[in-house]
């Protein structure tokens, strides 16, 4: 879920990225203070929604439309052909995308 916040962070607002001591943050102060969203902002806001959830609950469902999950899918190929990733990472990266897809194909 991290891979695909960040992912989607790089594609709307890299700015949004920071990096502080304890590693990398997102600040959503921008977004948070818009009247209206792209599409791309709003399913960021929806994955900034999950990720707080999985911090506190057990089992939780992200509940992404078609569309977004093409976003989403094409958000973290191009994250990854922007530099070496370990071969883990780009595993975990290849197999979201390939759900994504499925999720979309299942619902086109």
């Amino acid at each position: 879920m991290i891979l695909m916040l960040v992912s989607l962070v790089r594609a709307v607002d890299p700015r949004m990225l920071q990096q502080g001591p304890e590693g990398f943050s997102v600040d959503f102060q921008a977004l948070d203070e818009k009247k209206e969203l792209t599409a791309d902002e709003r399913l960021l806001m929806k994955l900034r929604e999950a990720v707080a959830r999985a911090g506190s609950e057990s089992g939780y469902a992200l509940g992404i439309e078609p569309a977004e999950g093409e976003r989403l899918a094409g958000a973290l190929e191009r994250i990854e052909g922007m530099g070496a990733w370990a071969a883990d990472v780009l595993g975990m990266s290849r197999g979201l995308r390939r759900r994504l897809v499925r999720t979309t194909d299942a619902h086109g």
